[in-house]
């Protein structure tokens, strides 16, 4: 986000964009290698991240380091009905498709074509990370379903789905509008073919080319029909050759490979799209034939795999277990030392570690103490092999950090009993983590409802001011620094006058309407550093920090020929004058505690009352002095 951050400002240098990406190694690796490929525009070796800069361009520097950024740290999450492996592979074939068809059209630079399709889907991942259980039932009811009908079952669990979802995360990251125009309308099957006269229209149909061509790469070859079918549609729409379709597919496909290994994101061998279009018009016409088979294949969802990392300086050995590996349905990357096993472990976040024990550089219990150190590797399943199965050997193995040994020669049922149990441990972790995801929830969910009760038990429902509990606990608050820092405090104490009547004369409904008219008259015309309270009944208190008597006074006057010259304007039958009367009262030496002031006040506000309501009146020493007194008296009556 730095990146974005520094790539978005108009004072940012080349070489501050450049400094930022180097402190990632990873970043740093992948953003060369992508201003080296022959699509980059390259025109010679690139060696530095500032000269990979200028030849990107910023812009497209910040927009490929997020996709990267957002690839890597998110590998695996809470959510168990959704397939993360599946999902990046798809979205890497979205990306390399897109690049390649922005190329093709000059739609929009490849670069920003790329990253514009590697994110087209981030919504869905968005929603699995904050809705994970709910999500993954929304999945396991679409089975695979289409685009519209995912997004409506989105719509109906969310009241969102994940176009707009994604749309809304590329406004927040300020990616061109063009990207969030096309991904909303990019998974819309029936939508109309747009005008071609806009950026985003034309971005917009491929996205939905790219889905196409996304679908026959990772699904079964019993699903290609109706991507075949559909990409043709769409590719038909952009005015390009249609014999170069077969081209763009296996250029796509052999991209999509190649990135997988630099981005160690799953990917498959794929023939030809020549021979994938005839062995789907052999397998339609097979269908047309029998009524019974269904003419759609569904996909077959990818078996849960591990990622597992190997290190291992004998080649043949590397092989064997690799092999061994990927027979079990995990998938698996090679290295030949520890060192190696060290930089790879860092980037692509492994669930399983297999290690030699002897290697040059570095061994393999210098590596399992190393990768314990990190706070990703206490996580890891270490596997340690040796030839020396001496129990003291074993031992200083598990004191290294490994979780399991094998001892050499290896054989395929001990390499495989190990891999199930890590699946088991990995699978117990997990259960671990979704319990803590799901605390995590609940505690900030009762954050939230103890916020909003705080805030209900402190407020009044009539008029939705401060309540008198909360007049208590800030006047406290207020009399505690005046206390220890000086200053000056005041109060008021307002009473509607002949409130009685109105509710006798008019009914409830106008009594609280004429309420609510003062609530609103004293948040009108207090200052924002006075506290105005609903005492009770008719009564409304503001607290006055910072204001000495004769300040107070003057604005308790503003305040009672405001509301004097408001009407209710609610019916013309209404003709009770509305009118208060207050009381003002500030801190003096003589008072004990905040109790006094609002005693003080009280009595003012009694003086007006007694002398014909409608004005305000303030509290003198003589008043104060007898009030202190009584509280006094009344203490040492009680104690």
């Amino acid at each position: 986000m730095e990146i974005l951050r520094l790539t978005q400002n108009e004072g940012s240098t080349i070489k501050q964009i450049a400094q930022t990406i180097q402190a990632d190694p990873a970043l740093t690796g992948r953003t060369l290698k992508f201003a080296n490929s022959a699509h980059a525009g390259a025109r010679k070796p690139i060696a530095s991240v500032s000269e990979a800069v200028v030849r990107l361009g910023m812009r497209t520097v910040g927009t490929l380091s997020l996709g990267f950024s957002v690839l890597s740290s998110s590998r695996r999450g809470p959510c168990e009905g959704f397939d993360y492996d599946r999902f990046w592979s798809n979205s890497l074939v979205l990306g390399i498709a897109s690049k390649t068809l922005c190329g093709m059209t000059k739609a929009a630079p490849q670069e920003e074509g790329f990253a514009c399709g590697l994110l087209s889907q981030i919504g869905r991942l968005a929603l699995a990370s904050v809705y994970p259980e709910k999500y993954a039932e929304v999945l396991t009811t679409w089975a695979n379903g289409s685009g519209k009908e995912l997004r409506d079952l989105e719509q109906q669990a969310f009241s969102t789905d994940h176009a707009e979802m994604t749309a809304a995360m590329m406004e927040d990251w300020r990616l061109p509008e063009s990207f969030q125009i096309a991904v909303l309308n990019q998974i819309d099957d029936h939508r109309k073919a747009p005008s071609t006269t806009t950026p985003s229209d034309v971005l917009t149909l491929i996205l939905q080319t790219a889905n196409q061509i996304a679908r026959i790469c990772v699904e079964d070859e019993n699903s290609h029909a109706e991507p075949i079918k559909k990409l043709m549609a769409c590719y038909d729409q952009i005015d390009l050759e249609s014999s170069g379709l077969a081209d763009l597919c296996d250029e796509v496909a052999e991209q999509w490979q190649t990135w997988g290994e630099i981005l160690n994101v799953n990917t498959r061998e794929l023939p030809k799209f020549e021979e994938i279009l005839e062995k789907s018009r052999e397998a339609e016409a097979e269908a047309t034939v029998d009524a019974n088979v269904e003419t759609e294949g569904e996909s077959n969802p990818h078996p849960k795999s591990l990622r597992i990392l190997v290190a291992e300086d004998d080649p043949l050995q590397l092989a064997l277990i690799t092999k061994l590996v990927k027979a079990a349905g995990h998938s698996v990357v090679g290295t030949p030392n520890g060192r190696e096993a060290l930089r790879t472990a860092l980037e692509t976040n492994p669930d399983v570690v297999i290690t030699d024990w002897m290697m040059p550089e570095m061994d393999g219990f210098e590596l399992c103490r190393s990768l314990r150190k990190a706070k990703f590797g206490r996580q890891l399943y270490l596997i340690i092999m040796t030839s020396n199965g001496e129990e003291e050997r074993l031992v200083e193995a598990f004191e290294a950090g490994a979780d399991d040994y094998l001892v050499k020669p290896l054989r395929a049922r001990p390499l495989q009993a190990r891999i199930r149990a890590a699946v088991r441990m990995i699978e117990l972790q997990h259960e671990v983590e979704l319990e803590r995801e799901h605390i995590r929830q609940m505690t900030a969910e009762l954050a939230v409802v103890n916020r909003k009760l705080e805030q209900a038990a402190f407020t009044d429902a009539l008029t939705a001011l401060p309540n008198r509990r909360y007049l208590i606990k800030r006047l406290k608050e207020e009399w505690s620094i005046i206390s220890r820092k000086g200053g000056q405090l005041s109060c008021m104490l307002l009473d509607i006058d002949r409130f009685k009547s109105v509710n006798d004369t008019y009914g409830h409904d106008v009594g609280d309407l004429v309420l609510k008219k003062v609530a609103a008259v004293l948040q009108t015309v207090t200052r924002d550093s006075d506290v105005v309270c609903r005492q009770g009944g008719e009564e409304f208190v503001v607290v006055c920090p910072g204001s000495d008597l004769q300040s107070a006074a003057q604005g308790a006057e503003r305040l009672r020929s405001k509301i004097e010259s408001e009407t209710l304007g609610y019916f013309e039958q209404f003709e009770h004058p509305i009118t208060v009367s207050v009381g003002v009262a500030t801190r003096e030496s003589l008072m004990r505690d905040e109790d006094v002031i609002l005693k003080a006040a009280d009595e003012a506000l009694y003086r007006a009352k007694e002398t014909g309501r409608n004005r305000v009146c303030c509290a003198n020493d003589k008043p104060v002095e007898k009030i202190s007194k009584i509280q006094d008296s009344l203490r040492s009556l009680f104690q």
